[in-house]
């Protein structure tokens, strides 16, 4: 094990193991790079409303799958924010063209999450989404009762550790700023960094999309109305006959899901056999509603992969790790950037591919011809095979090549050369 100061450390030679106090450990550079994606994950994941009764272990074992997740594919969980996100705001001025003047985007991301609990007198409580609220109080089916879903009274419910996410930011500023600083003094960072800037760097648009949206809320507001839901169904015509999926409202709740529907394997899991469903799945998603939306997420994803590539030029310890980085990279990019155009096209109206999205969501053609039916999906699904091979290779490259890294890595930034001096 090397103990070496910044100024014994030779340049051009590369170190295995390396101590600390004199410079940067390697201890301290895996720590520093795991405590970032640690706190970033579990302040930013905003885990929807569980189903009444449900356990703490439960919806811990939920939120660590999240949690897995989100670190394989940040840019995933950026687009799921920013969707919920377009889906609240998109519920503001519905609601107070109805007269609700208190309905804010909080209200939003809270009914959206599974927030209120709809019991009606001949079918089992389910969660309702804006849009299922905003059908019932047009419809004069449902008064809201204003004192108990005020934003305060709503926010109340939110457990958001205000101290934690401060952490979060302190460290993922810090670890940011080392990063952009370390090049201006001729120093390497590791490709474990890189990968935590990446990170970061994405999930840093994933806090403001779900600023707003309440976390932790483990009890949903009860919304109770007299008439039954076989009447509201034929009331409601033609476009209620269809049998339901979700809840029985989901010929109002899911006019983008029309399209998209999860497959049969994946209704059922993780305890959502039960019909209608008790809790709003994680990964129901409104798809993104406009153009405007789906290209800056589109572009938010194809820079997360182009940090990637940006470490092409590292001192990896072998060539061939080298050569499997940067094919890596490029996989990743190519693939975000291909892919990403196909899933905006879905957003146009004449789009009439089938499509198969995260290998849980499908979109089937409306004309059943092999063209159709192959044509975008068969790509699409290559891709995303190819994009979880690279994106593993990505992770494990990142811890493999700790074992030998260029000696510039260990020394540390000379802030007084960069900082000016005060006299």
């Amino acid at each position: 094990m090397a103990q070496l100061t910044n100024y014994t450390l030779p340049r051009g030679v590369k170190f295995g193991w390396v101590d600390q106090p004199n410079q940067r450990g390697t201890i301290e550079i895996i720590w520093s790079c795991l405590l970032v994606i640690f706190t970033c994950v579990w302040t930013v994941l905003h885990i929807n409303v569980p189903k009444q009764g449900e356990g703490y272990w439960s919806m811990f074992f939920r939120k660590f799958r999240w949690a897995g997740f989100t670190i394989f594919a940040p840019e995933m969980v950026t687009l799921a924010a920013a969707s919920q996100r377009s889906s609240a705001r998109r519920s503001v001025p519905m609601m107070r063209a109805l007269g609700i003047d208190y309905w804010t985007p909080i209200h939003g991301f809270f009914a959206d999450s599974g927030g209120f609990l709809l019991h009606t007198p001949d079918v089992p409580p389910f969660p309702v989404n804006t849009r299922a609220v905003h059908y019932l109080v047009e419809k004069k089916y449902l008064t809201l009762p204003r004192e108990q879903v005020l934003k305060e009274q709503i926010w109340d419910k939110s457990k958001a550790d205000r101290f934690a996410k401060a952490v979060a930011f302190i460290q993922s500023t810090y670890m940011l700023i080392q990063v952009i600083a370390r090049p201006t003094q001729s120093l390497n960072i590791s490709c474990l960094e890189l990968v935590t800037v990446a990170f970061v760097a994405c999930t840093a648009f994933t806090y403001y999309f779900w600023m707003d949206k309440p976390l932790g809320v483990e009890y949903p507001i009860k919304l109770h109305i007299s008439t039954s839901m076989a009447t509201i169904l034929r009331d409601a015509g033609d476009i209620a006959k269809r049998p339901y999926v979700d809840t029985p409202m989901d010929f109002v709740e899911q006019p983008g899901w029309r399209a998209w529907k999860r497959r049969e394997m994946f209704r059922k899991f993780a305890g959502m056999g039960q019909r209608p469903i008790p809790r709003v799945p994680n990964d129901l998603i409104p798809p993104p509603s406009t153009l405007r939306l789906a290209f800056p997420l589109w572009g938010i994803t194809v820079s997360y992969a182009a940090i990637h590539v940006a470490g092409w030029n590292h001192d990896f310890p072998t060539t061939s790790e080298s050569i499997i980085w940067r094919c890596s990279s490029v996989t990743m990019f190519v693939v975000l950037f291909l892919w990403g155009i196909a899933e905006v096209m879905t957003v146009k109206p004449g789009f009439n591919f089938t499509l198969t999205l995260l290998g849980i969501w499908e979109k089937e053609s409306t004309k059943d011809t092999p063209f159709r039916n192959w044509a975008v999906d068969a790509p699409a699904t290559v891709s995303a095979m190819l994009y979880f091979v690279a994106r593993t290779v990505i992770l494990a490259e990142a811890v493999a090549s700790m074992r030998l890294m260029p000696s510039t890595v260990y020394q540390t930034v000379q802030w007084t050369d960069i900082l000016p001096a005060f006299t």
